[in-house]
């Protein structure tokens, strides 16, 4: 899954360059309210791309003739519109580290499908992403810097001078999403077992909207850590 999306990328309080004034404004984080108000203008459409591979396998192992390799062309078309996705991705840092590890999987779920002769070997990639995502949680906590916090305060500079990487928001946050990704993968690898390849890439993507809860609540954990952050008294 594309943990990107956890928070938008905005204008700051502060760059990264500059230090923090004497009294801090609070955090700019994307304002939900505006959304219902329809202005979208705190949202990243890129994301919105990552549905091309998708849809793209879909289409062509749907509809292309099956006695011209319909699975080798539907596997290389998709793989050929992630690269793209990839290449005009200009993120940097830990989301960069993050989409080149999605990449590697989704390269390597080609290969595999392509050796195999089997769809359901490609579109099992995001069980793949799902328990890597988790060790990556695991190991950044491991490390003292929380996936979570990283993305964020990557996301947002001005978070850097009012939370610290280890902050217990974060490594809650992050602890959270591990778990979350091993349930998904548990129970995506049942649907794998259930469903045609085409109804997997659909049907897998059901717990979507518990992604997005899970992206709500921590953008409202995080602003509101933040904003206890500002509050406390200099020392």
């Amino acid at each position: 899954m594309s943990y990107a999306g956890l928070v938008a990328s905005g204008p700051t309080t502060n760059r990264p360059d500059e230090a923090p004034d004497d009294a801090l404004d609070p955090p700019n984080l994307p304002d939900f309210r505006k959304l219902a108000h329809g202005d979208f203008s705190a949202v990243d459409w890129r994301i919105f791309w990552s549905l091309l591979p998708l849809v793209v396998f879909l289409v062509l192992n749907s509809f292309w003739p099956e006695d011209l390799w319909r699975t080798q062309v539907a596997i290389v078309a998709s793989f050929a519109a992630s690269t793209w996705v990839f290449a005009t991705n200009r993120d940097s840092g830990v989301i960069r580290f993050i989409t080149v590890l999605g990449f590697i999987v989704v390269a390597g779920s080609a290969v595999v499908g392509l050796a195999a002769d089997s769809a359901k070997a490609f579109a099992a990639q995001n069980i793949y992403s799902d328990f890597l995502v988790a060790a990556v949680c695991l190991g950044s906590i491991a490390i003292g810097k929380p996936l979570v916090g990283a993305v964020a305060r990557e996301s947002i500079p001005a978070l850097r001078t009012l939370m610290d990487p280890r902050h217990r928001v974060f490594v809650i946050l992050t602890l959270v999403f591990m778990t979350y990704n091993i349930g998904t993968g548990i129970f995506r690898i049942f649907l794998l077992g259930e469903f045609s390849a085409n109804e997997y890439v659909i049907v897998s993507r059901v717990t979507s909207p518990i992604s997005l809860a899970f992206f709500l609540a921590a953008y409202f954990m995080i602003k509101r850590a933040a904003g206890l952050s500002q509050q406390k008294p200099a020392t």
